[in-house]
């Protein structure tokens, strides 16, 4: 069974370029801009810190508030939720990706350990946890180049990592309660 992840920013924050760049699939698009109408599925493997291979489900979404009536269908069995913002554009300083964070994470019990930012800035990619302060604190992010894959590879396979074992230790606890029922 492929683990669930859910990549959303808002329009325009380069989570198609991410998504197509971790799934090494190609973009047949002539370069131009296209908006992600709903949601897009790539299916790819992910090898993790322990060298544990994942098969992985990215769900794409499209980041526009017109397909918000679609996102709690797509939240439900996320293991992990990776939000993707471009610095560049106005309002990724936090309060949309604080909105989908509420609809996506909080309403959907992710814990923070599964959940990571992406910001997208002059083709780097920053993974930053959301406990630390402030977007432009750059000592608070793991700085990966585009350029070098296999970093952007590594940050997103750790957060998958992390996630898998927040995920399992849900699980864990959930059946210590119903054993402890019995």
């Amino acid at each position: 069974m492929a683990t669930k992840v859910v990549l959303i920013g808002p329009p325009h924050s380069g989570k198609t370029t991410l998504s197509n760049y971790l799934a090494d699939a190609t973009d047949s698009t002539s370069g131009e801009y296209h908006p992600t109408s709903g949601v897009r599925i790539l299916e790819f493997s992910c090898n993790l810190p322990d060298s544990k291979a994942v098969d992985i489900e990215l769900w794409d979404c499209g980041g526009n508030p017109q397909n918000e009536s679609c996102w709690p269908a797509i939240a439900r069995g996320a293991a992990a939720l990776v939000l993707v913002a471009n610095v560049d554009i106005p309002d990724s300083e936090g309060q949309f990706l604080e909105m989908l964070y509420l609809r996506f994470a909080a309403q959907h019990g992710l814990k923070e350990s599964q959940c990571a930012v992406f910001l997208n800035q002059n083709w780097r990619i920053i993974r930053k946890s959301r406990k630390s302060s402030g977007y432009a604190d750059q000592s608070a992010h793991e700085i990966v180049s585009m350029e070098n894959g296999s970093n952007v590879h590594g940050a997103f396979c750790r957060v998958i990592s992390s996630a898998l074992t927040a995920q399992s230790e849900e699980w864990q606890k959930g059946e210590n309660q119903i054993l402890s029922v019995q």
